[in-house]
């Protein structure tokens, strides 16, 4: 008899972990919510500065030394390099990395922080990269691959 009532426990909560582990999310596959892009286009009033798809890039973002570029602008590019308008910055916000942080800076208006428009500030005289980042929840849904930057 108590091997009857054990094992009918033991089979409802088995089941019952079955039942609850089979959701809809999947933490191993990517969540549509996900930006999806190849790489990107750095434009300054029009005039494309930069571009880098799929971490290669033949250019160079110039900074003047002791002064800001003008207001640089980004487009993202799709599997097929199709431009494609940024996400909304406040829910999937821009990042970078530069390698010597003495040599440049990035700029950002305040209440723009975050958004896909910048100034690149030159500190000193010399060559370092930047590498920027599209944040989502806390780890990157895409990394650009190293830019270099010259401070002249």
């Amino acid at each position: 008899m108590f091997t009857k009532i054990l094992s009918r426990v033991l089979f409802v909560i088995i089941l019952s972990i079955g039942l609850i582990s089979c959701s809809k999310d999947e933490p191993l596959s990517p969540s549509e919510d996900h930006f999806e892009a190849e790489g990107m286009v750095f434009y300054d009033s029009g005039i494309k500065l930069v571009e880098i798809f799929r971490g290669v890039t033949q250019d160079t973002f110039f900074v003047p030394l002791g002064n800001m570029t003008s207001h640089i602008e980004i487009k993202f590019l799709s599997p097929e390099k199709k431009e494609i308008d940024p996400p909304d910055y406040k829910k999937k916000p821009l990042s970078w990395t530069i390698s010597d942080t003495s040599i440049v800076s990035v700029y950002q208006h305040t209440g723009e922080e975050g958004s896909y428009e910048f100034h690149l500030q030159g500190k000193k005289t010399g060559v370092t990269d930047i590498e920027f980042f599209v944040l989502h929840e806390g780890h990157p849904d895409f990394r650009s691959g190293k830019i270099p930057v010259k401070v002249r």
